[in-house]
C-alpha cells in the first residue's frame, strides 16, 4: 500500500542539508545515496576520497545527522516525521526495506531520500537480514518481535500441511498465528506485509504457496523441477513433454536430453512406457515390464495370460504383445499345464 507523505521527500532532505556545511552534506550524499550516484558508498570508499580514515568519515557522518537533529528545520519537519510513523503503524510497525521505500517514494530515485529520513528518526530502526527474514525498518514496541512470532508459529503450521497452499489458505494459516501468538486478528494487509519480511516463506512457480525447505516451492535443479510439473499434470508424461513444461516455468528452453537423463535416476519417477514417466507416489513400481509381472505373481500367485495383460496395463503403457514376449522368457516364467502363467 503507497504512503503518502506531506512534502516530497527530496525537499525535505534539501531543507534538512541547509544547516550542514558544505563537506558534511557531501559526506551525507555520499553515504546515502543523494547526489548524482544512487549508490551508497562505504565509509572506506569516501576516506579513500578525502584522504582520511574510516573513522573520522564516521564521526563527520554522525555530527553531521546531529546537528539536522537538532536544528530548527528538523522540527519544521515534524509533520513528516509524523506521517512516516503514522504509516509505518498502519502497517503493523515494521516492514520489509524495499517494500517500504517503494511504498514512501513516488520514484524508485528517491528511494535512497527516503532511506535517509527513516535513519535520521530515531524512532525508526533498521534491522539488517538474517536466516529468517530480509532488511527490514521497524517502528514502535515489540513491532520486530511480534512479527516474527506470528511468522514462527505460520512456519510450524506449514511444515505440518507438509504441501504447498493456495494463497487463501495460507492467509488462513497467517491469520490462525497471529490470533494464537498475538490474541487478536490482524489486518490482511500487515500480515501481508509481514509475509513480506520472511525467507522461508515463498510463493512457486503455480502461485502455491510454502516453505522454501519444500523442493515443490523451491525446486532445486532438474529433478525438483520435473516433480513439480508432473505433480501439476497429475498424468503420465513424455519426458519431452516434461522438458516442455520446464521451459515454460522458467522462461527458456530446456535441454530435453537432459531432463531424461534426470528422471532415469531420480528414484521418485518411474518409466511406465516409451519415454512415459509418471511418480512412483502414485503407486507404480520402479523396474521393467518383466519385474511388475514378477511381484504380481509373487503377491497374486499363478494367473492366466489375460489376466495379467489387464494387470500390467494397469501399470505400464505397453502393447499387449510387449507384455507376451515377456511371458515366453522360460528364465523367469512358466507356463502350466492349465494355461496359467507363474514364476519358474
Amino acid at each position: 500500500m503507497k504512503g503518502e507523505l506531506p512534502m516530497h521527500p527530496e525537499e525535505v532532505t534539501i531543507k534538512l542539508f541547509a544547516v550542514l556545511p558544505k563537506r558534511t552534506k557531501d559526506v551525507l550524499d555520499q553515504r546515502f545515496g543523494l547526489g548524482k550516484s544512487p549508490n551508497r558508498m562505504t565509509l572506506d570508499a569516501i576516506g579513500k576520497r578525502y584522504g582520511i580514515t574510516r573513522e573520522r568519515v564516521r564521526q563527520i557522518e554522525a555530527d553531521g545527522l546531529s546537528r539536522i537533529r537538532k536544528s530548527s528545520a528538523m522540527a519544521d519537519m515534524k509533520p513528516v516525521f509524523a506521517a512516516l510513523e503514522k504509516y509505518f503503524d498502519d502497517q503493523g510497525g515494521v516492514l520489509p526495506e524495499k517494500r517500504a521505500l517503494n511504498a514512501l517514494a513516488s520514484h524508485p530515485k528517491h528511494e535512497n531520500h527516503v532511506y535517509f529520513l527513516l535513519s535520521l528518526h530515531n524512532p525508526f530502526v533498521r534491522m539488517h537480514e538474517n536466516e529468517n527474514m530480509h532488511d527490514r525498518w521497524a517502528y514502535g514496541k515489540n513491532a520486530e518481535e511480534n512479527a516474527d512470532k506470528v511468522l514462527k508459529n505460520a512456519v510450524d503450521s506449514l511444515r505440518k500441511i507438509g504441501t504447498p497452499v493456495e494463497e487463501k489458505r495460507l492467509y488462513e494459516v497467517m491469520s490462525s498465528s497471529a490470533q494464537t501468538v498475538l490474541g487478536s486478528g490482524v489486518a490482511s494487509s500487515v500480515l501481508e506485509n509481514w509475509l513480506g519480511l520472511s525467507k522461508l516463506i515463498a510463493k512457486n512457480y503455480f502461485g502455491e504457496w510454502g516453505l522454501t525447505e519444500f523442493s515443490s516451492i523451491k525446486p532445486r535443479g532438474m529433478k525438483d523441477l520435473s516433480f513439480m510439473v508432473l505433480t501439476k499434470k497429475g498424468e503420465p508424461m513424455h519426458f519431452s513433454e516434461v522438458a516442455a513444461g520446464i521451459g515454460k516455468l522458467v522462461g527458456r528452453n530446456v535441454h530435453v536430453q537432459t531432463v531424461h537423463n534426470e528422471l532415469i535416476k531420480d528414484s521418485r519417477f518411474v518409466l511406465v512406457g516409451r519415454g512415459l514417466y509418471v511418480l512412483k507416489e502414485w503407486g507404480y513400481e520402479p523396474g521393467v515390464v518383466r519385474d511388475v509381472i514378477l511381484n504380481m505373481m509373487k503377491n497374486n500367485g499363478p494367473m492366466d495370460k489375460e489376466k495379467i495383460i489387464s494387470l500390467v496395463s494397469e501399470k505400464r503403457f505397453v502393447k499387449p504383445n510387449t507384455i507376451l514376449i515377456n511371458l515366453e522368457n522360460k528364465k523367469h516364467f512358466k507356463k502350466l499345464t492349465d494355461g496359467r502363467y507363474s514364476v519358474r
